[in-house]
């Protein structure tokens, strides 16, 4: 926890110096000069019959009480500009973190607890950093002051206040350690609940559509009662603590002043000297109530600083990571050979194994097989979405174990089987915000998938605003704008996985055919379910259980591949049938 939150404040040292002058400064304001001048009015002015003395003092008092609020509002103006950055930095890291993952490492953390980690958790430290800088801070100072003072005023007195407060002390320590457990298993629960909502607002039309509200509200509302019941018992315990604190601190004031009253009566103290006693005792126990609430957020606070220093500290395996440089050039034609690649996902059997294969510059390659045989998970590895558990693939001749993940992706365009829509103008979707993306580039990609019909029924065309999710154009008008964006990126290797599925197929033959003349030169890996869609590529891998089960072109295939005839014969073609 102490790591964590050094570790953000460090740039505003400056500030959080300037905090704690004026908190020291305010302390001091009302310690010993408006403390201080009670005790003088008392001794010269009401046993002195001194009414302009009083007067005085009275107008002294006023000045030192403005002078201390223009420390707290200055103090508070401190806290809360060091506040502010140190949670903007902690959640930025956060999200640099996980924008750095791949996919596997994604996975290991899921996204439901990311979100919790990113949100949730930072804001508890936000709330735990604004009341530390504003008033905890100020509580070690107060009860040194006090006990200080009261020491070298009536030692008896400082006893009973002594031993009061270190019984509290001791109490709020331990409630506080056994809460913690409690607080760590509500963040988990928590975790469910994000999860749970993720589900409900990505899959609502599959709920609706198979009439399943019902039970998604009775499992939402049981992840909403643990939730609760967890809440509960973790913050029992500490509820406990202000009262009790405050009945122990309340017990020693009644002690306090009983003792000085007796003292009072054997003249072993003044009348003033004990009025500021007891001052300086309300003083210490109003800061003391401070403390619970204190003790409250540090079990919640160094729970979440926990699980962000497991995001933050999170590193690949140890197999997977090359300590050396990674490098940040040499694709240029982008031939890309698979060799003895073996790939399991975590917790799961091998999804794909042995796969060897090689895809040429200039040169379509097609992968086709069955649902689950691994066909997406080999696009993923060689965008380094993903990392091979055995084998290796290459690129221009350089594994991309050595390759800079940002530079190997900066030459790979992948369109993907779901399409992602931002909220944006169709230009930046299309240019995918990158700048060396020019006009013409754009529009001839438009012009090869398709989109340019799309485009012309936009009331802004390019600069038209396309909604959320892109929920203001239809599934192939999607697919269509994916298709454009993968051919308007200048790449070395194109990746289509399964991007033509939402076409019909006289667009379908028409895009491809655009495709195929638009990147004539690239490398060209296209995943398909259709053999429609793949029969005039120049290299066919068919994939079957995650093993290849046959190579070469649609013809060769046909005549020496079961798998593939069994997969042309299925869709509606006889053996004799040209496609």
């Amino acid at each position: 926890m102490v790591k964590l939150i050094k570790g953000h404040l460090k740039p505003y040292l400056f500030k959080i110096m300037g905090n704690v002058c004026f908190v020291v400064l305010q302390i001091v304001i009302q310690t010993f000069f408006i403390m201080s001048e009670m005790k003088k009015i008392i001794d010269y002015g009401v046993n002195g019959s001194n009414m302009d003395y009083i007067w005085r003092s009275g107008g002294k008092m006023l000045l030192f009480t403005a002078a201390a609020g223009l420390c707290t509002v200055a103090a508070s103006y401190f806290s809360a500009c060091v506040t502010a950055g140190a949670v903007a930095g902690i959640r930025n890291d956060c999200f640099k973190k996980v924008e750095q993952m791949s996919s596997q490492d994604f996975d290991t953390f899921g996204g439901a607890t990311l979100t919790t980690r990113t949100i949730t958790d930072v804001t508890q430290i936000q709330i735990f950093l604004i009341n530390m800088l504003r008033t905890s801070m100020m509580v070690p100072i107060i009860i040194l002051c006090m006990l200080i003072l009261i020491f070298t005023i009536n030692r008896i007195l400082f006893a009973v206040l002594l031993v009061s407060f270190a019984v509290t002390v001791g109490l709020l320590i331990y409630m506080g350690g056994a809460a913690k457990p409690r607080f760590e298993l509500l963040q988990h629960k928590i975790d469910r609940i994000n999860r749970l909502m993720r589900e409900k607002l990505t899959g609502v039309r599959a709920i609706r559509a198979f009439c399943n509200q019902q039970l998604e509200q009775e499992k939402m509302q049981q992840a909403n009662e643990d939730a609760y019941s967890q809440a509960i018992s973790a913050n029992s315990r500490l509820n406990f603590l202000a009262p009790v604190s405050l009945m122990i601190m309340n017990w020693a004031v009644v002690l306090i002043y009983l003792a000085g009253t007796q003292q009072l009566k054997q003249k072993m103290v003044s009348v003033s000297d004990l009025l500021l006693i007891f001052q300086y005792t309300a003083y210490f126990i109003n800061s003391l109530a401070v403390v619970p609430v204190l003790v409250n957020l540090l079990p919640k606070v160094s729970v979440s600083c926990r699980r962000i220093n497991e995001l933050l500290d999170y590193e690949p395996p140890v197999a997977a990571v090359e300590s050396r440089e990674k490098r940040r050039e040499g694709i240029t034609s982008g031939e890309v050979i698979f060799k003895n690649v073996i790939f399991g996902y975590s917790g799961a059997a091998e999804v794909i194994a042995d796969i060897s294969f090689t895809a040429r510059a200039g040169k379509t390659t097609a992968i086709i097989g069955s649902t689950g045989s691994g066909k997406t998970t080999l696009m993923n590895l060689l965008a380094g979405l993903y990392r091979p558990t055995f084998g290796d693939i290459l690129i221009d001749g350089i594994s991309t174990r050595e390759l800079d993940g940002d530079y190997m992706r900066s030459r790979i365009s992948y369109a993907t089987q779901r399409v992602m829509v931002f909220q944006d103008t169709a230009r930046n979707n299309i240019g995918a915000y990158d700048d060396a993306c020019t006009q013409e580039q754009i529009l001839r990609a438009c012009d090869a998938a398709g989109f340019t019909e799309v485009l012309a029924k936009m009331p802004d065309g390019l600069d038209t605003v396309m909604s959320q999710g892109g929920m203001n154009i239809s599934g192939g008008q999607r697919q269509r704008l994916s298709l454009a964006r993968a051919a308007a990126k200048q790449a070395a290797v194109y990746i289509f996985d399964d991007s033509f599925s939402a076409l019909d197929a006289k667009t379908e033959t028409c895009v491809r055919k655009n495709i195929k003349e638009l990147l004539r030169d690239r490398t060209v890996l296209m995943v398909a379910q259709k053999i429609s869609t793949i029969v005039d590529a120049d290299h066919i891998i068919v994939l079957e259980n995650g093993r290849i089960a046959g190579q070469g072109t649609h013809r060769e295939l046909l005549e020496h591949c079961e798998v593939y005839r069994k997969i042309y014969e299925t869709q509606c073609y006889s053996q004799k049938e040209e496609l």
